[in-house]
């Protein structure tokens, strides 16, 4: 089968691992160690999506935090690295979902074809899609689904 007749919904997740938003990121990384998952969504009360939380923002939780330097150049001394400072006293500080979700989250549709997906994930430089019908979750792709449609389409 080409791959563009290989579509979102074929290679999905449409049961995908997710937590409510005040779930304590301890329980989200039990989860993901316990359950051998590479990512979760993170999802209201209604269950819409909210954000994404993968291992790497785990990982990245437990990193060295980088404290802002200052350059003087004349008179002035101009700060260097403030917001990358920030995002990540924000995750150090993370005691829920909701505070180590990330929210621009990248999504596909249910019909988009595997090349768009390789794409996204290419271009996006993300692992973890959700798809979406509308503004519901559907399901979630992660690289590896679409590595194994790419060697069973071979």
């Amino acid at each position: 089968m080409p791959y563009s007749k290989i579509f979102a919904r074929d290679i999905m997740d449409a049961d995908p691992a997710y937590c409510l938003m005040d779930v304590s990121v301890d329980d989200v990384a039990k989860r993901l160690a316990d359950e051998d998952l590479t990512g979760m969504l993170v999802v209201d009360d209604d269950k819409h999506l909210f954000g994404l939380i993968t291992e790497s923002d785990l990982i990245d939780q437990q990193k060295n935090l980088h404290v802002p330097t200052a350059m003087a150049l004349f008179d002035m001394v101009i700060p260097v690295g403030e917001a990358r400072f920030e995002k990540e006293l924000q995750k150090l500080q993370a005691m829920t979902a909701e505070d180590l979700a990330r929210t621009e989250v990248v999504t596909v549709a249910v019909d988009t074809d595997l090349g768009e997906i390789a794409a996204v994930m290419g271009d996006e430089n993300v692992h973890h899609l959700p798809v979406m019908d509308g503004d519901e979750v559907v399901g979630m792709i992660n690289k590896h689904d679409v590595i194994k449609a790419l060697v069973a389409n071979r």
